[in-house]
């Protein structure tokens, strides 16, 4: 998939997934600047033969909150929103079988300017 300006990819690896890193130009009348970071989660024993799987989040689809004081924004990538009150984070779930989507693992991840 391609990404970029806020998107999100989930990807679970399981027994075996093609990967490989592409940076295509979106913008053809302007800079194509990039900054992501990527998180790598083993996999517990149970899952390492998973069916693999993808997920692709476009930005305008990834819940964003912006404090009454207009001072703070955040970026839901995923995790339980109780405390960004109004925003709905069902949307960009993780892959079913990936570490992330089990709930007892508590997994958020948000991105938050001050």
């Amino acid at each position: 998939g391609r990404y970029g300006e806020g998107d999100l990819q989930w990807m679970t690896a399981g027994e075996g997934i093609v990967h490989s890193e592409m940076f295509p130009l979106v913008k053809t009348d302007d800079n194509n600047t990039l900054r992501f970071f990527q998180i790598w989660l083993n996999l517990p024993a149970k899952s390492k033969m998973t069916k693999p799987s993808f997920a692709m989040h476009w930005a305008p689809d990834i819940p964003k909150y912006t404090s009454d004081d207009k001072k703070a924004t955040a970026t839901i990538f995923v995790g339980q929103n109780e405390y960004f009150p109004g925003v709905s984070n069902t949307a960009n779930l993780p892959p079913p079988k990936s570490w992330a989507n089990d709930k007892a693992n508590d997994v958020v991840l948000v991105h938050i300017t001050i």
